[in-house]
């Protein structure tokens, strides 16, 4: 299927493994160039690796943390310094520590909310810039189904806490 994506430049975050990973690979069957990011070096490395093999692609790895909006905006740079824009952006983040509502510290909330919420926010905040000044961009937010249905032991909410 052709998604009139070849030449595009993607960004996806977290994607080493799991979602984010699929993601980038079909972005790279449809021919766009790719940014991607994990937290562990070998791990986005060897999946730049094996996406490049499979698809000939031009891709740049980069080890960071989307929960820290200092690595956010150094991989917004890499990516932006390398393809010079960023045409895409595909919001992804690993998932918060599992608990009920009772059980998780005031740090696990805050860790949880900057990994899913404003990781989010913040890829946002740096590619949205250019992507206005272009006239075109296509931002994809993924995030756990949580948020729209109740899952035992993954409570980010109040209402889902077991009484």
């Amino acid at each position: 299927m052709d998604l009139g994506l070849k030449n595009k430049v993607a960004l996806v975050a977290a994607s080493s493994h799991g979602l984010g990973r699929a993601v980038a690979e079909e972005l790279a069957a449809e021919g766009a160039s790719l940014i991607i990011c994990g937290r562990n070096t070998t791990d986005i490395e060897r999946a730049a690796a094996e996406i490049r093999q499979g698809s000939g692609i031009s891709i740049l790895a980069v080890q960071a943390d989307v929960s820290k909006p200092d690595e956010v905006a150094r991989l917004v740079e890499k990516g932006t310094s390398r393809f010079g824009r960023i045409d895409i952006l595909v919001t992804n983040a690993g998932g918060p520590p599992t608990g009920t509502f009772a059980t998780l510290t005031r740090d696990e909330w805050e860790s949880a909310t900057r990994l899913t919420l404003f990781s989010a926010i913040e890829l946002t905040r740096q590619v949205l810039p250019g992507m206005k000044d272009r006239r075109w961009g296509r931002i994809l937010n993924i995030t756990s189904i949580t948020v729209k249905q109740p899952v035992d032991n993954q409570c980010y909410r109040i209402a889902c806490a077991p009484v």
